[in-house]
């Protein structure tokens, strides 16, 4: 199974929630109304995939913890 290791960008967070909706074990929202981690930053969980995509802006990106490869956003080639 693979490990995600999982990146945010909280500048660019607008707070619509939908990473926390998605994947409430592994993301929430600060008391500024910004994403945070819920958990440790490391997780298995296809959820956290499936989060940072329901996300309008970006602000997560799910790299491969043993490659280090981007899951998503894929790179652009």
């Amino acid at each position: 199974m693979t490990k995600f290791r999982i990146e945010l960008n909280q500048a660019r967070c607008q707070s619509y929630n939908k990473c926390a909706a998605t994947a409430p074990g592994i993301f929430e929202l600060d008391e500024n109304r910004k994403v945070r981690l819920a958990g440790h930053g490391e997780t298995s969980d296809d959820a956290a995939v499936k989060a940072a995509r329901s996300c309008p802006y970006r602000v997560i990106t799910i790299v491969d913890s043993e490659s280090g490869e981007m899951i998503f956003p894929a790179r652009r080639r």
